[in-house]
């Protein structure tokens, strides 16, 4: 590979400095070809205090899995972060996708056990997994500390044989 001579070279050009900017340091323009956000949906999305009191009452405020006092109701399908809106939330916030379990938030109690052993909880009908769409959740049993149940849309429970291989997944084939 054949190199350039060395010898004398063009001298740099000097330029104008760069303008400053006028705006405080650490914020960016905003960009004015971006559409507005859609407002975010505000208020409640979960149960009715009327619902809340109706599976209150069905399970006599104890936890559905081991009969010890509880206060926390949860959903048997999970909302997702922001809550469910429109018509799949008057569905998924009703009598029979609600059940009440033991412990604090997803850390203990029942209710830790049911968010850290999915396969176990959906087995016995405490979880609904999000992936099937149109499931009826009145439809799928629950197994209580008392027994096979349906959890009713009007916020009754109705015993029930225990499905196939005691596994409540096989109601959503059915």
């Amino acid at each position: 590979m054949k190199r350039a001579p060395l010898g004398r070279k063009k001298p740099l050009e000097t330029r104008a400095p760069l303008a400053r900017s006028t705006r405080p340091r650490g914020t960016r323009e905003r960009a004015t070809t971006r559409a507005p956000r859609a407002p975010r949906a505000t208020g409640h999305t979960g149960p009715s205090p009327e619902t809340r009191e109706l599976v209150r009452t069905r399970d006599g405020g104890r936890c559905v899995r081991c009969d010890a006092p509880a206060a926390d109701q949860d959903h048997r399908r999970g909302r997702g972060a922001r809550g469910t809106h429109g018509p799949l939330s008057a569905t998924i916030n009703g009598p029979a996708w609600l059940l009440t379990l033991c412990g604090h938030g997803n850390a203990s109690g029942c209710h830790g056990w049911k968010e850290s052993n999915a396969e176990d909880a959906k087995r016995a009908g405490y979880r609904l997994s999000r992936n099937v769409m149109f499931v009826d959740a009145a439809r799928v049993p629950v197994h209580t500390a008392h027994g096979w149940a349906l959890f009713l849309d009007d916020g009754t429970r109705a015993p029930t044989a225990a499905p196939r291989d005691d596994d409540a997944t096989t109601a959503w084939n059915d």
